[in-house]
């Protein structure tokens, strides 16, 4: 059985919609819990019934549920922050202390490709960038990134060319962020078994188990 110390550990899985993160995400815990790894799924910007990421995930994918017709891409991005410092400061970080890994699905990585590839101002993103972090340099760092891609998408969403746009920029991000974390790349185009296991080599390793 693994064993953990009293504080728990932050991983991250990264990459464009449609290349297999969340289902990896998910069986990860599944894995680690039947370990014993005291660990849980979190996903951003949250889903929960009655959080603010409930609220901003419903605004962003059903916007004219609440009456708007219009929204600028940097109006977007700054909900998306207020709904990650509400669930880091209101569920991740407590969990951790508590001695409960966070298994979680986006970081700030989407917000800031997202926000490049949307025609946020560069200034403006990372204003919100920085807000976002000084809550995880004061609180965790995730013991490793997981960039997850694919040479195409396994489900369509929108026009190829950004999902080739987002994709690049998830790379370029991930290049930079290795210096201040360990960050992996998954090239999900095999079984889930051969990428789960490749994660859990990578997790024990990060782990020091």
């Amino acid at each position: 059985m693994m064993r953990q110390g009293d504080r728990g550990r932050l991983v991250v899985f990264e990459g464009p919609d449609g290349v297999g993160k969340t289902t990896l995400a998910q069986a990860l815990v599944d894995k680690l819990i039947r370990r014993g790894v005291r660990c849980e799924y979190f996903s951003f910007p949250g889903r929960e019934p009655g959080t603010l990421g409930r609220l901003v995930y419903e605004v962003h994918h059903d916007p004219g549920k609440f009456g708007i017709d219009r929204m600028n891409p940097t109006s977007l991005q700054v909900l998306h922050i207020a709904a990650h410092l509400d669930a880091i400061e209101g569920h991740i970080l407590p969990a951790l202390r508590a001695g409960r890994s966070v298994v979680l699905d986006r970081f700030w990585w989407s917000t800031f490709v997202y926000g490049i590839v949307g025609g946020v101002d560069r200034d403006s993103l990372d204003a919100m960038i920085a807000l976002e972090l000084e809550s995880w340099t004061t609180g965790a760092k995730p013991i490793v990134a997981f960039l997850v891609t694919r040479q195409s998408p396994l489900r369509r969403e929108g026009p190829d060319e950004r999902w080739r746009e987002l994709r690049a920029a998830y790379e370029n991000l991930g290049r930079e962020q290795a210096s201040h974390h360990p960050v992996e790349t998954i090239y999900n185009e095999s079984s889930l078994d051969e990428a789960l296991g490749f994660v859990l080599r990578i997790f024990e390793r990060e782990h020091g188990l």
